[in-house]
Parts: structure tokens; C-alpha cells; sequence
């Protein structure tokens, strides 16, 4: 029979469910250049609507010194939009970089083929925030005196308050 110490030594190691699950796939994304799986699931957001439909980062090769920015391979299922996020690179390349931080990525390169199963399938968006709640979150963050952490910081508060209102 285990003792109220070991009882309790067990307690202090449990941990959240999703921490453990970014432990378990912390080695498979770093091998494709990810910190996380968070750009992968945000990418429609990122890229815009017809081009986040079309395309998935699948990863992001850094220069061996990694001083320099790495470079994003995008999967594109549609031969077409090839231009398109050409033309748009300089746009997606901000909106990465600005996701991440730091200037993370420096260029694009595109991949033809198809798309994982999964990320093909229509994603249900998250339902809008309601006013009041979003007015709570510019509220809570206006004693942040950076202007880019503050949008960062609302944008943050906007995607968590909005998920919950789905899985609850």
C-alpha cells in the first residue's frame, strides 16, 4: 500500500492533457521546422480563405546557422493558385512573421500535390465573439503599451474565448 508521500509525489507530476500532448509531438514537428502545431491550425486564418482552402505548411527549412530566416514549403493542391500566393507572398510572409514574432520565414517555396485527407475536410469556424466579451479582452489589455503585443495579445484572447464557447 502506497504511502500519503508517494500519494502525493504522483499528484505533483500530474499535468494537463495538452501538455503532455505537445510533449509527444514536439519531436515530429521540430523535425519539419515547427515550434508547434498552432501555425498548421491557424493557416486559413493566416493565408485568407481561398488560399488557406488550398494550401498547408508542411514545413520550414532553416539555413544550418539559423541566423537566417528559414524558408516555408507550402503544399498546394491547386496547380492555379501557384500565382496567386506568388503575388501574395510578400503579404503571407508578414502575416507568418508576425505570427511567430520574429522574422521566422523569409521566402516561400510551393509544392504541388495533393492535400492530407484532414485538412481537406471543411473546418466549421469558430462561432464570432460576442461584443461585450471582446470589449472585456481590449479592456483587460490596455495597460499593455506595446501596440503589437496588444493586437497580438487581443487576437490570442479572441481565439481562446471563441474556441471554448465551442467545446463547452
Amino acid at each position: 500500500m502506497a504511502g500519503k508521500e508517494e500519494i502525493q509525489t504522483r499528484r505533483a507530476r500530474m499535468q494537463p492533457l495538452s501538455k503532455s500532448v505537445a510533449g509527444l509531438t514536439r519531436h515530429a514537428l521540430d523535425r519539419r521546422g515547427f515550434v508547434d502545431a498552432s501555425i498548421v491550425n491557424e493557416w486559413p486564418k493566416l493565408a485568407g480563405e481561398l488560399i488557406g482552402r488550398h494550401s498547408l505548411p508542411d514545413r520550414i527549412r532553416f539555413p544550418r546557422d539559423r541566423s537566417q530566416p528559414g524558408t516555408l514549403v507550402l503544399i498546394l493542391d491547386n496547380s492555379a493558385l501557384a500565382t496567386e500566393v506568388q503575388h501574395f507572398e510578400p503579404i503571407l510572409l508578414e502575416r507568418i512573421n508576425r505570427y511567430f514574432g520574429f522574422a521566422a520565414v523569409g521566402k516561400i517555396r510551393i509544392e504541388h500535390g495533393p492535400l492530407p485527407a484532414k485538412a481537406r475536410a471543411k473546418r466549421q469556424p469558430l462561432p464570432p465573439l460576442s461584443a461585450d466579451r471582446r470589449s472585456k479582452i481590449e479592456s483587460d489589455l490596455s495597460d499593455v503599451a506595446d501596440d503589437e503585443l496588444r493586437d497580438a495579445l487581443i487576437r490570442l484572447g479572441d481565439h481562446v474565448s471563441r474556441r471554448r464557447s465551442v467545446d463547452t
